[in-house]
């Protein structure tokens, strides 16, 4: 219970105020009870005290090397696990290395940089930045 003294237009009051389990107040002022119903604490439970958890800052990962596609082309680079592109470093006709980085894939909150695993000339990008990708999906076609 809480006690507050206030003026209103030079008169003083004193009140009480006891707050309820299902969110209604009794105040008391100058003897005479009001039962408050307030409307944001009536409909929402009582708070729930977590403790905190600590995460790890995110570890920088290796280069993620993608897979040749198994189904449509076997000169796909594919994803190697579900992510957002977070960017496109190839084009048409550029001509890549094995090992070259042909997209950044966004993973769990980490950066993966998909590498091809053969060289050869992109002849079509299948991704965009932003893109939602599944694990398996090509994204670069090379010849």
């Amino acid at each position: 219970m809480k006690e507050y003294k206030f003026k209103i237009s030079e008169k003083d009051y004193a009140a009480t105020v006891a707050e309820h389990e299902d969110g209604t107040l009794e105040v008391t002022v100058d003897g005479k009870i009001y039962n408050v119903e307030l409307p944001e604490r009536k409909k929402s439970p009582a708070p729930v005290v977590k403790p905190a958890v600590v995460q790890a800052a995110p570890i920088a990962s290796a280069p993620v090397a993608a897979k040749p596609a198994n189904s449509a082309s076997a000169n796909a680079v594919i994803a190697p696990l579900n992510g957002k592109i977070t960017q496109v470093l190839v084009k048409v006709g550029d001509a890549i290395a094995a090992g070259d980085t042909v997209c950044m894939l966004e993973a769990m909150k980490m950066e993966n940089s998909i590498t091809a695993e053969f060289g050869g000339t992109v002849q079509a990008v299948l991704v965009n930045v932003g893109d939602q990708v599944d694990g398996g999906q090509a994204l670069v076609e090379l010849a």
